[in-house]
């Protein structure tokens, strides 16, 4: 089972299933935790970058975007998408699939204090997910070591002039869809 250490815990996004021969930017997750929540740095290897979009709950997935999605607590269908451009906006909603979808008020957005920078070469998003944010959209969930989280990280850019869509844990599915809980990894708290 993979695992995230408080010192933090490196998962690559270098599975491409619908881009054989398109873009495939080397990305890369860093993931810490301790009581207060979790801390997320993504780092993408992508040049250039598109950045559309500046406010909450917009269509941040047809820019330059990584995303987390989580099921924090496994007894709860539900999971919670934390979708990022290089403008800092995210696109944050919680459900039990792709439809039926509830968006996250601008200002719990706000409380995850995102920060990017683009570089040259790459670009980079910095966040910390705090235990109350998760809890007061999943209330069953208990954020102490040995807990087990499912996830799964993605790269993805629908309108950047070079589609891809990458993720951590490979999806077998027919057609570009991230919102596939069934194929999110199991990942504990160590």
């Amino acid at each position: 089972m993979n695992k995230i250490l408080k010192g933090g815990s490196l998962f690559h996004v270098d599975n491409f299933p619908w881009d054989e021969g398109g873009a495939k930017p080397a990305t890369y997750l860093t993931l810490s935790y301790d009581e207060g929540g979790y801390y997320v740095h993504f780092v993408s290897f992508e040049s250039p970058v598109r950045a559309v979009y500046t406010e909450h709950n917009t269509p941040v997935n047809e820019d330059s975007c990584m995303e987390l999605f989580a099921s924090f607590d496994v007894k709860d269908a539900r999971y919670i998408n934390f979708e990022i451009n290089p403008n800092g906006a995210a696109h944050c909603a919680v459900g039990e699939g792709r439809h039926n979808r509830v968006k996250i008020d601008p200002k719990d957005i706000d409380t995850l204090g995102i920060k990017t920078e683009v570089f040259g070469d790459r670009w980079e998003i910095r966040y910390h997910i705090p235990a109350a944010f998760i809890t007061k959209y999943l209330p069953g969930y208990e954020h102490k070591e040995g807990t087990v989280i499912k996830a799964n990280f993605y790269k993805c850019g629908d309108k950047t002039g070079h589609e891809h869509y990458g993720c951590f844990n490979m999806i077998e599915w027919d057609h570009p869809d991230f919102h596939r809980p069934e194929f999110f990894a199991e990942i504990e708290l160590a």
